[in-house]
């Protein structure tokens, strides 16, 4: 089962993600915490977890980049410094908002291992957030619709509806918008879950202008991506993981969606809205 040395193995990952590729290596690293919060906060069967695990072993587990962070003294006082830079472009969109999901990550680990705040761990991860310095300048109106950080619930519902609203909109051009609607979404709500409600409300100010972006639609010049399959099958279960072809390229995504689209959906009320979620799924997963 994964334990919290998954916890760790992420936040190695993130910290060392600036100096290679940051942008995907820092997806693999987010991943990996993604993948011990889906599995904890749904309780998943451990046969479920094991596989989930093997997949991370076997695909991730001789990766430099996962290489054990130096052995130091733990200081939570070092994440005020990761506050300050995640605050200097939170409220700007940046790179379709991965300061804000990349942070929000680190932030939780961070809080359920306080042993892993070490001055390697938090300045590599404050240097990849530094790295996310493409701001899509995005002008957004009062009458966008989006609920505020307070009604956590309402901010819930409108994600999911937006998140249909992309499916459709997206089909044929492969799901990326509505998987980072949910994400980004997800993240924000964190901000605020773990107590940064500044940090929350202007991450809220990029999910708008996400948003904005979103409901533009495809471009003509966008690639052709074919929609997954219909499925029965959902990623909180062992044989969706078992028949799931392991594919490196697209592991960044794959626990993420998940975590952040199952981490929501716990809290979504409207049966109906629910159950067309549900219904839609597997185009993400």
């Amino acid at each position: 089962m994964l334990d919290n040395s998954y916890l760790i193995m992420g936040l190695d990952g993130l910290s060392r993600a600036h100096g290679r590729n940051y942008f995907a290596d820092g997806h693999l690293a987010a991943s990996v915490i993604a993948a011990y919060y889906l599995c904890h906060e749904n309780s998943l069967e451990e046969h479920t977890q094991n596989v989930i695990k093997s997949r991370i072993d076997h695909e991730l587990g001789n990766e430099a980049l996962f290489i054990p962070a130096p052995s130091e003294a733990a200081d939570a006082a070092l994440l005020e410094q990761l506050l300050n830079t995640l605050s200097a472009g939170i409220g700007d969109l940046r790179e379709v908002g991965h300061n804000i999901i990349f942070g929000a990550a680190a932030l939780k680990a961070f809080r359920q291992c306080p042993d892993a705040i070490t001055p390697f761990r938090v300045e590599g991860i404050c240097k990849l957030i530094g790295d996310f310095t493409t701001t899509q300048n995005v002008v957004i109106e009062d009458d966008d619709g989006v609920p505020g950080i307070v009604d956590e619930s309402a901010l819930i519902e409108f994600i999911f509806n937006e998140y249909l609203r992309s499916v459709s909109l997206y089909a044929g051009y492969g799901q990326g918008w509505a998987g980072h609607l949910l994400t980004i979404g997800h993240a924000v709500i964190e901000l605020s879950r773990l107590g940064y409600p500044d940090l929350a409300a202007r991450a809220h100010n990029a999910y708008r202008m996400y948003i904005k972006t979103m409901r533009r639609g495809p471009k003509e010049t966008d690639r052709h991506i074919p929609d997954h399959p219909a499925s029965t099958l959902t990623a909180l279960e062992y044989d969706y993981w078992k028949q799931r072809k392991s594919v490196r390229s697209g592991l960044g995504h794959t626990f993420k969606y998940a975590y952040s689209f199952y981490n929501l959906f716990s809290k979504l009320r409207d049966p109906i809205l629910r159950e067309r979620c549900r219904a839609e799924s597997h185009k993400i997963f």
